[in-house]
């Protein structure tokens, strides 16, 4: 037997540890047996159990078969495929140019300890170009697409292709795999969106707020007051809150209450006063729950929020005297500023979310949540009682609740209904509880609503007999200093000047390519019409094919990515989608690539139109929220 297993295991105990531990303690030969012919890539795998071989006939010859009918997937740079066999279908899959990454999820691991033996995969497993999976489940394959951000671009073409008829055996596991990357998809898809202005809103907010957010404590002065503390309670505002009060409220001076800004109100109504009150959000609808509090509410509290809140929202708890704590969070145009000391919360949908990133940066040992329903309440409620905008503010069938969806019940038991957002906002908390870096006990008392994996479900009363009945400190945080602020003021001042810059020389770059091909597809509209499809200028359509090429270069620069990319995907990425349609079309003559070639012309015409226009209400926003500063 040919052994590469060393250098391939050397290469996956980077990658994939876990993996790498179990393939090197394998017994050999137990359910498989290796027979070999006269040509090393025609080897044979037998399953004694069954007595079945992976391959019916020659191996090689059912190989080069299979690799035929994957002809469709010649230019698609991202494969999903479903058994290993003998490695050498992958291997011939990895030696294309075009190919970015494989994905191989291969259920039995002695066969994969078998290939791993046979063929050198060790340069493709640690440069990323074939991953290797044992299995995959929803956090799984979203972790897939965060590693290589590219490959969201592709998830039009996404197909899981199963290696060979062998494999059907397994088809309870991959339809289940299956039905995973189409929900990671679907939560990819919504959570890029489809709505350019709230992207554009946002970054309007954050350098709006600049001023004010670095005269205020640092994110990283917070998490270290919050530093060896015991258990922290998430108060969210679903429908069961209202039962949980009075329990909420006995535990109160002995637990740290993260609170999101709908349940403040709540809170104040029932005697309760938070530690943290939390929001995230950029519309300006968030400021009532400040406004409609009384300015009692506001003392001893830290009011935790991001840097892209409406101005509304800040001013309203400026106005009750509220200590208001920024953090940015985690985009390229709040990573640019370079004033990390604020930074980075917010990675999910939710203020729940946010509440949870916290509560692991500062290393609780217990986190609590209360209230997270992600669903309608059994009578229909979309919220607690006493919420500000009513607890029906939500109904189900609504234009805002969007496509019903059902949940697993809290509990187990039968199922909820949900939305499509609570569904995505259940989604980050999922992937937030499974990221968690320490044993982190996760105790969800909502008692209702949709079940939140990973979580230890207990009812509220009984976690309260396991916090300790020891008097909280207060959070005591430094404001910065007159040179710090002064200091991060000038860093504000001279990063938008260079934005605007920028940002008007690349719109510049993009406008006059715009134009060419605008008139270029003019032209092609035209000789279609006459019928003269035959006087196509091929060298300008290959010179204007390169100008693009060149355009999306900017994509790769870390800068133009920091100031442009959050906002603009919310314009391109569904632009994209049906382009990387289009790039893998595989084209079997000269006449089928022209055509080929003639179809992405035009869908760039409508992607550079889109990427100027963009970039310049970007600017814009950047202009109109630099007049906001009271410097």
């Amino acid at each position: 037997m040919n052994n590469f297993f060393e250098s391939n295991l050397a290469s996956l105990a980077v990658k994939n540890p876990n993996l790498a531990f179990k393939l090197q303690n394998i017994t050999p030969n137990q359910k498989y047996e290796v027979f070999i012919g006269e040509d090393i890539a025609n080897y044979n795998i037998v399953d004694k159990n069954e007595n079945v071989a992976i391959f019916s006939t020659q191996p090689l010859q059912e190989t080069m078969k299979r690799f035929d009918t994957l002809k469709e997937s010649l230019y698609h740079p991202y494969l999903y495929c479903y058994g290993m066999g003998n490695g050498v279908l992958h291997k011939l899959l990895l030696d294309q140019e075009i190919r970015k990454r494989i994905v191989v999820i291969e259920p039995e691991l002695e066969i994969l300890f078998i290939a791993l033996h046979f063929i050198d995969f060790s340069q493709e497993i640690l440069s990323g170009k074939l991953v290797l999976r044992e299995d995959l489940d929803d956090q799984g394959i979203a972790s897939l697409f965060e590693e290589d951000k590219h490959s969201k671009f592709y998830v039009k073409t996404y197909m899981l292709e199963i290696f060979n008829p062998y494999y059907e055996r397994y088809r309870e596991k991959f339809l289940r795999i299956n039905q995973s990357f189409i929900r990671a998809i679907e939560h990819l898809v919504v959570a890029v969106g489809n709505d350019a202005k709230d992207a554009i809103i946002g970054i309007k907010h954050h350098i709006a707020n600049l001023p004010q957010t670095i005269q205020t404590p640092t994110l990283v002065d917070l998490v270290l007051n919050l530093k060896n503390r015991d258990t922290a309670i998430i108060v969210s505002t679903g429908p069961s809150l209202h039962k949980q009060l009075p329990l909420l409220k006995q535990i109160a001076p002995y637990a740290t209450l993260f609170c999101i800004d709908a349940s403040f109100p709540i809170l104040y109504q029932n005697g309760i006063k938070p530690d943290i009150v939390l929001s995230l959000e950029r519309v300006e609808a968030t400021a009532k729950f400040y406004e409609e509090t009384p300015k009692e509410a506001f003392e001893g509290v830290i009011f935790a929020i991001t840097s892209i809140v409406h101005p509304r929202l800040r001013r309203a708890i400026e106005e009750n005297g509220g200590l208001i704590q920024y953090s940015y969070r985690p985009f390229g145009y709040t990573t640019y500023f370079g004033i990390h000391e604020y930074g980075y919360l917010g990675i999910g949908m939710s203020a729940a979310n946010m509440a949870y990133e916290l509560i692991v940066h500062a290393r609780f040992k217990r986190c609590v949540i209360i209230g997270q329903d992600l669903a309608f309440g059994d009578d229909g409620s979309s919220h607690s009682k006493g919420a500000v905008y009513g607890s029906d503010e939500i109904q189900k069938g609504s234009k805002r609740a969007g496509q019903s969806v059902y949940l697993t019940r809290y509990g187990g038991e039968g199922e909820v209904e949900s939305t499509q957002v609570w569904k995505m906002f259940l989604n980050f908390y999922e992937r937030d509880i499974a990221n968690t870096p320490y044993p982190l006990e996760v105790i969800n008392s909502t008692e209702g609503g949709a079940r939140i994996k990973g979580t230890l479900e207990l009812p509220f009363s009984e976690v309260l007999q396991r916090i300790p009945r020891e008097e909280k400190q207060p959070i005591a945080l430094d404001f910065p200093t007159e040179e710090v602020r002064q200091n991060n003021l000038k860093i504000i001042e001279e990063k938008c000047r260079l934005w605007l810059k920028e940002g008007k020389k690349k719109q510049k770059r993009i406008e006059k390519v715009f134009l060419k091909v605008a008139h270029f597809c003019e032209e092609l509209e035209t000789l279609n019409e006459e019928k003269r499809l035959e006087m196509i200028d091929y060298q300008k359509l290959d010179s204007l094919s390169k100008e693009i090429e060149k355009i999306k270069l900017f994509f790769k620069e870390p800068l133009f990515g920091s100031l442009f990319v959050d906002a603009l995907q919310s314009y391109i990425f569904h632009q994209e989608l049906d382009i990387a349609r289009v790039l893998v079309k595989t084209t079997d003559d000269e006449m089928q690539r022209r055509a080929k070639q003639i179809e992405l012309i035009f869908l760039h015409k409508y992607w550079l139109f889109s990427l100027a226009g963009g970039i310049a209400n970007v600017l814009e926003a950047v202009k109109l929220a630099q007049k906001e500063w009271k410097l």
